[in-house]
């Protein structure tokens, strides 16, 4: 045995006289290499012991006492791999005799603080052997503690203070155990492979608790990284029982408790330990692992909460919307343009104000536009997912040809949620980005009143400073609105809008259909009411907001003329065509009074987008409603949108044509092309109907 060997290391057992020389040389061979020094002694080779140690606790003044005794037979390699306290089927006259003589130990090499001397019974449990002394704590210090009440951690602190032991735990008759106690020590090795310890991250870990129940931990925690260069313990778990069964139950619902996913783990093979029928009788002996091979006898854990978790992470992170589909992917052309600037409506509004800006709109004989391919568009189609880079690509041109659009609708709404949240992106950055290329045309966000562009109501002083970094990076036009048609909320936000002299835009949500004889609530008054309260809280622009595409033609034609017969501000309209019926129902708005209209470039417009650009201006040439927009250059932006979009094609919403079943189910075009990929990915598409 390798003098200053440990932990089982160092031992080498020679059975036969004629190995002795072999065997000899080999110790101190590997003594060398371990330890650094080659010394080893002989020892008398007691087969199948019980391994007993007991813990003792000495002052500076020459007081001792005893703790009882530890049984660590179970062990593998040398190694303990449970401990017991206080032992099984050991007779009490060998006990005493042990702890007598441990005592007599400490008081000739005048030791103090806590120490572990331990012994080797024999298979007859009539003779033991001194093996060493730990003049230190011992890793199974636990099992102690428990059955003792005594702290042998806060001892030792208290004896190298200088403290008797009488002062804080009195005699040895002072001491008296309770119960049973045993520890098991929860590691990363592997008991199938030779306990070959196991390296890695832990994925998972949950520990378990109740009476009785102690846990020791080393760096045992979700994460962390468990590498070679240290022990392969985690935890230690103590259980406590007042019987040595009732401890044993309580040790084997503990560690069926334990999660600890990412690494190998011993925690299977502990529970077929400690629910053997020979260990719980107190029959085993160091040899006990070795004659009870059934115990290595286990199912390796299927983890099924983890494969589910990397397959669900796998699917979020690199296919959200399903297998990819074979799609081709066109070479997306930038647009070739001179960087001219021209002057826009922007620079109208930075020049003589918000005042001047609308009296020029109401003059207009034309129909001005809103494009909206930069935001609801494909919020619409693509569920929001056009990166900013697909946008900067196409601005100088934007900036040169569409100069006299009315805004361009870039901002707000649903884009800050998904810039965060799946594009990675700030809003922000692209709002600065789009303003450098795009410095001419107006600007314009969709404002959910108190909300913002979050989901939960914000305090005023949010709002009003969401606002104000707004206009200082550059939008123009707020489109605010709240979904009830609450006006209250969206007061603070439209005198925010007006203080900074940009234009407030205040919309009005609509729903049902204004010529139904059963409609009884959101009737043409209703909206009439509505729009004459807004345009006293100081709107300079109403805009009515069909989110769904429900206002149909006739109704549009009937809806826009009595607005602009009560109110003096220009109307503006906003609609989808989930229906196929957004067109019609535009020219009859416009033919009613309307003097802006939202729309897309035909490659980003139609279905549950808004209705394409392209078209309603050709419709419109060589009409008094006709439009300065270039018919040419609209069709070179849709080529380039056309040619963009396939490379978005898992967040399409997959519906192929209008349907007139949105005037059922009313679902807003965002919310149905982002509702129905989350469908798809629940694999509940079967349901949809």
């Amino acid at each position: 045995k390798a003098t200053k060997g440990g932990g089982g290391r160092g031992i080498r057992v020679v059975e036969n006289a004629s190995d002795l020389e072999s065997e000899y040389l080999m110790a101190k061979s590997e003594s060398l290499k371990a330890f650094g020094s080659d010394e080893i002694i002989a020892e008398k080779l007691v087969k199948n012991p019980k391994h007993i140690e007991v813990q003792i606790l000495g002052d500076k003044f020459g007081n001792y006492i005893h703790l009882f005794e530890r049984d660590c037979s179970i062990q593998r390699r040398h190694q303990k791999v449970v401990e017991i306290a206080p032992s099984l089927n050991i007779p009490q006259d060998i006990l005493e005799s042990i702890y007598a003589d441990s005592i007599k130990f400490a008081k000739a090499t005048k030791l103090y603080n806590a120490a572990t001397f331990e012994y080797l019974v024999d298979e007859d449990k009539q003779h033991y052997y001194f093996l060493e002394v730990n003049p230190r704590l011992q890793v199974e210090h636990t099992v102690t503690e428990m059955i003792t009440g005594i702290d042998i951690v806060q001892s030792q602190i208290k004896i190298a203070s200088g403290q008797l032991l009488l002062d804080f735990i009195g005699t040895q008759d002072n001491i008296a155990k309770k119960g049973y106690a045993f520890q098991c020590r929860i590691t990363t090795e592997d008991p199938q492979n030779n306990f070959f310890p196991d390296t890695g991250k832990i994925e998972a870990y949950r520990s378990p608790a109740g009476y009785g129940i102690r846990l020791d931990a080393a760096n045992a925690y979700t994460g962390a990284l468990i590498t070679p260069f240290y022990d392969s313990l985690l935890v230690k778990i103590t259980a406590f029982g007042l019987t040595f069964e009732e401890a044993a139950k309580k040790m084997h619902r503990a560690l069926r408790e334990f999660r600890i996913r990412g690494i190998k783990n011993n925690l299977r093979f502990l529970e077929n330990l400690v629910s053997n029928k020979d260990f719980l009788k107190g029959d085993f002996n160091v040899n006990f692992l070795e004659t009870h091979t059934e115990i290595f006898n286990f199912e390796k854990p299927r983890d099924r909460i983890s494969k589910l978790l990397r397959f669900l992470g796998n699917n979020i992170v690199n296919k959200p919307n399903g297998e990819a589909k074979n799609v081709v992917f066109p070479t997306i052309i930038k647009p070739k343009v001179q960087k001219t600037k021209l002057e826009g409506l922007r620079d109208i509004l930075l020049r003589q104000g918000p005042k001047s800006f609308i009296e020029k709109i109401k003059e207009s004989k034309e129909v001005l536009f809103t494009d909206t391919t930069f935001r609801d568009a494909h919020q619409s189609l693509l569920a929001t997912r056009m990166r900013t880079k697909d946008m900067l690509e196409v601005s100088d041109f934007v900036a040169s040809k569409m100069n006299k659009l009315f805004s361009i609708e870039m901002w707000g709404g649903a884009t800050f949620d998904v810039c965060y949240r799946f594009l990675k992106e700030d809003p922000w950055e692209r709002l600065d980005m789009l303003r450098q290329k795009i410095p001419n045309i107006p600007f314009q966000m969709l404002l959910r009143g108190a909300n913002a562009v979050g989901y939960t109501n914000y305090p005023d002083n949010v709002v009003k400073a969401f606002i104000k970094e707004a206009v200082d990076s550059g939008i123009d036009v707020f489109r605010i609105f709240d979904c009830l048609n609450w006006t209250d909320q969206m007061a603070i936000a439209m005198e925010e809008v007006k203080k900074l002299d940009r234009i407030c835009e205040a919309a009005i949500s609509y729903t049902d259909d204004v010529l139904s004889p059963k409609n009884n609530k959101y009737t043409l008054s209703y909206y009439v009411d509505l729009a004459k309260k807004l345009e006293k809280m100081g709107a300079d622009i109403i805009a009515i907001k069909d989110m769904a595409g429900l206002l149909k033609p006739y109704a549009a034609k009937t809806l826009f003329k009595a607005l602009s017969e009560e109110v003096g501000v220009p109307l503006h309209f906003h609609t989808h065509n989930t229906s196929g019926n957004a067109e019609s129902s535009v020219y009859n708005a416009i033919e009613a009074g309307v003097k802006i209209v939202d729309a897309a470039v035909s490659s980003m417009s139609g279905l549950t987008s808004q209705p394409s650009l392209n078209s309603i201006v050709a419709a419109l040439k060589n009409t008094p409603y006709q439009s300065s927009l270039n018919q040419e250059d609209l069709d070179t932006l849709a080529n380039y949108f056309e040619k963009v979009r396939p490379y978005y094609f898992m967040f399409e919403s997959g519906l192929k044509s209008p349907t007139a079943e949105v005037y059922e189910h009313e679902i807003p075009g965002g919310q149905y092309s982002n509702l129905k990929p989350q469908v798809t990915s629940l694999g509940l598409l079967d349901k949809w109907d």
